[in-house]
């Protein structure tokens, strides 16, 4: 009896070992495409604008996977009402994260009118 535990004890161990990072809680301002999985995460989303500039977005994201992943993003503006600035820089750009690695993404509005933003993210096509 005392062996059956510590065998459930221990497949117990082994198995959280396996789990993959959880992702921290979701923003609603970032579209993850599904065909990522659970490879990727993003974290630290932040948008701030400085004094007489234009505002400036920055989030990280996370690979969770053991090797190199391509990814496209893109960042679309939007003004005070939540209508999307049509801007030339809102295209898919591309970028490799390393295994295992945090990667910031950055981006600069083209118009001091952007409020708010969406952050969109896939797998390379």
């Amino acid at each position: 009896m005392k062996f059956k535990h510590l065998l459930a004890s221990a497949s117990i161990i082994a198995l959280a070992g396996c789990a993959s990072v959880p992702a921290p809680p979701a923003d609603t301002r970032v579209t993850i495409a599904e065909n990522l999985g659970d490879s990727l995460y993003v974290a630290d989303v932040r948008l701030a604008t400085p004094p007489g500039g234009f505002p400036v977005f920055q989030a990280n994201v996370v690979n969770n996977r053991h090797s190199e992943l391509w990814i496209e993003y893109k960042v679309l503006w939007l003004d005070e009402g939540g209508i999307a600035i049509d801007t030339l820089a809102s295209t898919w750009q591309k970028t490799a994260v390393a295994p295992n690695d945090i990667k910031p993404l950055k981006a600069v509005a083209t118009s001091r009118d952007a409020a708010d933003m969406r952050f969109y993210v896939r797998k390379m096509q």
